[in-house]
């Protein structure tokens, strides 16, 4: 597992530039039962939660590379407001992982940044033994335990935008051309096709100056699925995530 992550925080509520806590999050369909070693569950949620590590890196006047590595452990429903009972190993010592490696580049002034380059990889762990080691904003994390793990989407394009003053801080990023592999067609079935955007907002819990120019981030974590692209306005609002993460503390559902 991802030991490096910190717990996610008890009832975050963040409030991203311009959002509206009205946007209404769209549905979509998972199959469980496609992971090896999963029981059958199909289930419809609209949002995922979960914890993320990232290592920001100022890399020129006025330009930045950040790389993080988030897992989820949370679906939701009914506009984010009803959990989901998933296999997610957020909910105990069992259960398979869903974790993403993303990350940004672009230009940052004074503790506000927008991103002009991204990437978000989406992968499932069956057997929720990886780990993951982040250095630095340029270089990538060097993940362990991956023998078992598999690729289910990826998106290489996209915007965002955010505060890195903090904590708290928030950020919102909107990926485009989310593009599913067939074993991602598997686990995600519908809608058919699927969403091209995904959005990740998150907010940051804490700030960690390294050598050099690196800062390490620890927060929260939210995404939902899109058709088309949304403005800033539709950002997140409101995670409400209550002790899921790398450290297995558990909420009771």
């Amino acid at each position: 597992m991802l030991k490096r992550l910190l717990p996610l925080a008890a009832a975050a509520s963040i409030a991203l530039m311009g959002a509206s806590a009205q946007a209404a999050f769209l549905d979509f369909k998972v199959d469980e039962g496609s992971v090896p070693g999963a029981a059958a569950n199909v289930f419809t949620a609209d949002k995922l939660n979960g914890a993320y590590e990232e290592r920001l890196t100022i890399t020129g006047p006025g330009t930045f590379s950040a790389v993080s590595v988030a897992q989820f452990g949370q679906y939701f429903k009914d506009d984010g407001t009803t959990l989901v009972s998933t296999q997610l190993n957020g909910f105990g010592a069992s259960g398979y992982r869903l974790y993403a490696v993303f990350g940004a580049s672009g230009n940052v002034s004074g503790t506000s940044f927008s991103s002009t380059s991204n990437f978000f990889n989406l992968y499932i762990d069956p057997n929720s033994d990886t780990s993951a080691t982040l250095t630095t904003g340029i270089a990538p994390p060097t993940l362990s335990n991956t023998g078992d793990d598999y690729l289910i989407a990826s998106s290489v394009v996209g915007t965002g935008t955010g505060d890195t003053f903090g904590p708290p801080g928030a950020f919102d990023i909107r990926f485009k051309d989310f593009t599913l592999t067939a074993a991602g067609k598997n686990y995600f079935i519908d809608p058919n096709p699927f969403y091209l955007y995904v959005q990740v907002n998150g907010d940051i819990d804490a700030l960690t100056a390294l050598p050099g120019t690196t800062v390490g981030i620890t927060g929260d974590v939210s995404a939902v699925f899109l058709p088309t692209p949304e403005p800033a306005s539709l950002a997140l609002v409101g995670l409400a995530l209550a002790g899921l993460g790398w450290s297995q503390r558990r909420k009771a559902r």
